[in-house]
């Protein structure tokens, strides 16, 4: 048997052997040559020489009919808007929502043809045709009509059912006798029965696909209400614009309460079908050709001719539907979403108020991306080839972004969530499709892990986004300000190295330059005056060429000295740029607060608080954002933070205190050292009272 081959893991961005049996489906990517099958949860991977690996994706791996759909629709205008060379502003105009909500919202076609033939179809589940079936019986003697060759057989071999032992012979008290039973275990009848189950499924995902509708209209209405409270004019701006895309029909609301209605109709009439006669009496579903043959039921029987005009309605459309091979259907998916995924982080990109280049287009495989301008900085985002994504600052990686198609939480067990969590140790975020329902099924532990907008220790983010889901955005914009304000902010303060002989003689000079390991470290912004006085101080410690002494001259030395330590102050003064309203400091040095500890704190006019604090637990810096309206709101999980804080958010806020935070490094809360408020908390009391 040949070596396993290597795959491409897309998390670690490395090629590993062949996992185990378990993996998440869109992970690793198939080598060259080789084929990947995958249904039922499973999957198969062929080599080029036919060698095969098979395993599972630990449970089912798709989502709901609704996101995958939508997804589809999302992708292929992002691909025509690829093919078209169009403009960034074209591809961020594309909408990340449901797909066709006034078409979901009309009538089914099998909706229309279950109204018309149930009554046709509630007759055969309730009293399915039979055919008489010969079946063999003990019953007692006083009882038995027939004998055959069988009960003479059967009566010598078991002598439980003989009643004495006479000299003559054996008494029998039981016989067993050949007996008539209708058997309903048909042809015909299995088709109906495994019809009932699918005609149920149907309505079910339209029920489901309705209540995704509802839930996405009534997040919209929560965000209209609370658009006119945000204190920013582009964001109020920005909400609206979406929030009309979604609610510009007057009678949404009455469409949506009346498909509901004629659905839990629909539902109500089916329910008890799938207990029926005919459900119980066949063996199994129907797994053979959907084209049915013809038989004298079918043909002659009114009802039986029904129910197989319902079949063929609902294969008509189960063929529109899967338009496709199953493999060629689950590579489409892996690539829709990966288009979807691509719109979220550009629009969080603009949400984040990044500022693109002119001319800017869409980012292409292998390629550089579009440039953004963010506090004096340059941000690029490149698609790479293995379809992840790239986050630059000054083309150094901040973040690697890994769409994974894998629905974790679908399924809703934790142990499945937690292995699958287990094998995730990377410096990335991971963007997988993902539903608030699920999530809150969840317990606290796993809920907290499947939604998270900031690495910790060896776990990446996970960001969990989704057609239905009108937070998704500001989700991943979340996830993307920790990376782009984390980290300018965690860079403070920028550290000089210098090989100039009196170069520590400028801290004893300035306040605003303190030396650390032989570094020269800027505490704050600088005026102009003060820039002067640095170039005035650097002067004196020229020292010309001396042969005599083997000295030369520093002039150069002092010169890049003098660039890094303007270049440093301004970064500093970058730090004052507010990171909510985009206004630039007025007076940065009266706006910045350098605190001894290696800390600092900014403020803006618009009261918005920005600085970094140190962790009593690790010890290590983390970024804070304290946004003046949301200034008092206790924190949460991940879905609660969405909802209150979308991207206006570094360290989540302590769930007992606002004013304290957790940090991002270790994941501990500073309340947690109290016993009172650690078993007060939810997210900090012991695992059994969760």
């Amino acid at each position: 048997m040949n070596r396993a081959p290597e795959l491409w893991d897309r998390v670690t961005g490395a090629l590993v052997p062949l996992p185990g049996p378990s993996v998440l489906l869109g992970r690793y990517r198939v080598p060259a040559g080789g084929h990947l099958t995958g249904t039922g949860g499973r999957w198969t991977l062929r080599g080029a020489d036919g060698e095969a690996w098979s395993g599972d994706f630990g449970g089912d791996p798709s989502a709901a009919p609704i996101v995958v759909e939508s997804v589809a629709a999302i992708a292929r205008r992002l691909a025509s808007a690829e093919r078209a060379g169009a403009a960034l502003g074209a591809w961020t105009a594309v909408l990340p929502m449901i797909d066709g909500i006034t078409d979901r919202l009309r009538p089914h076609p099998l909706e229309d043809r279950l109204r018309a033939e149930f009554a046709h179809l509630r007759k055969v589940a309730y009293d399915p045709h039979a055919r008489l079936r010969t079946e063999q019986v003990l019953v007692p003697v006083s009882e038995a009509r027939r004998i055959t060759w069988r009960t003479v057989s059967h009566l010598a071999a078991h002598s439980e059912t003989w009643a004495a032992r006479r000299l003559h012979g054996v008494e029998p008290a039981r016989l067993l006798t050949p007996v008539q039973v209708a058997d309903p275990d048909l042809y015909e009848n299995r088709i109906v029965a495994t019809l009932i189950e699918r005609l149920w499924n149907h309505v079910t995902a339209r029920f489901a696909e309705i209540e995704s509708i509802e839930g996405m209209v009534g997040q919209a209405r929560d965000l209209l209400d609370e658009t006119g409270h945000r204190p920013y004019w582009r964001e109020r701006e920005r909400l609206y614009d979406f929030i009309g895309e979604l609610l510009i029909e007057d009678d949404l609301a009455r469409r949506l309460a009346d498909m509901r209605a004629d659905l839990g109709s629909l539902r109500a009439a089916l329910a008890p079908l799938i207990n029926a006669k005919i459900r119980t009496s066949v063996r199994g579903p129907y797994t053979g050709p959907e084209r049915l043959r013809p038989t004298n039921l079918f043909d002659h029987d009114l009802d039986y001719r029904h129910c197989r005009a319902l079949w063929d309605a609902s294969v008509a459309l189960r063929d529109q539907a899967a338009s496709g091979e199953p493999d060629a259907v689950l590579a489409e998916w892996c690539e829709n979403f990966t288009r979807y995924a691509l719109l979220l982080v550009l629009r969080a990109l603009e949400q984040l108020g990044l500022t693109e280049e002119p001319d800017a287009t869409g980012p292409l495989p292998d390629r550089p991306g579009p440039r953004y301008s963010f506090r004096g900085r340059t941000v690029r985002l490149d698609r790479h080839g293995d379809d992840t994504f790239a986050l630059l600052l000054d083309d150094d990686v901040l973040l690697r972004i890994v769409p994974l198609p894998h629905a974790l939480t679908r399924a809703g067990e934790p142990d499945l969530i937690a292995r699958a969590l287990d094998g995730l140790s990377a410096d990335v975020a991971i963007l997988y499709p993902g539903e608030a329902a699920e999530r809150a099924a969840l317990p606290m532990p796993t809920r907290l892990a499947v939604h998270v907008s900031h690495r910790t220790g060896a776990r990446p983010a996970m960001v969990p986004v989704s057609p239905s889901d009108l937070a998704s955005t500001g989700r991943v914009a979340r996830a993307l300000r920790a990376s782009l304000d984390g980290r300018l902010m965690l860079a403070y303060p920028p550290r000089v190295a210098s090989t100039v002989a009196g170069a520590e003689k400028l801290a004893r000079t300035f306040d605003w330059i303190t030396v650390s390991s032989g570094e020269l470290l800027v505490t704050r912004p600088v005026a102009d005056h003060e820039r002067g006085a640095l170039r005035r101080m650097l002067a004196t410690l020229h020292t010309p060429a001396d042969a005599a002494r083997r000295r030369g001259d520093n002039r150069r030395d002092l010169d890049e000295l003098e660039a890094e330590l303007i270049a440093a102050t301004r970064s500093v003064a970058h730090l004052t740029t507010c990171p909510v309203c985009l206004s630039e400091a007025t007076d940065p040095v009266r706006a910045f607060v350098a605190r001894a500890d290696g800390t600092f704190r900014c403020s803006c006019q618009c009261k918005t608080v920005w600085e970094t604090r140190r962790c009593t637990a690790c010890s290590q810096p983390y970024p804070v954002l304290t946004v003046p309206s949301l200034a008092d709101q206790a924190g949460g999980d991940g879905d609660r933070l969405d909802v209150v804080f979308a991207q206006d958010l570094l360290a989540p806020p302590c769930w007992q205190r606002p004013s304290v935070y957790i940090c991002p490094n270790c994941d501990q809360c500073p309340e947690a050292r109290s016993e009172r408020m650690r078993q007060a908390c939810i997210r900090c009391a012991p695992h059994e009272r969760r």
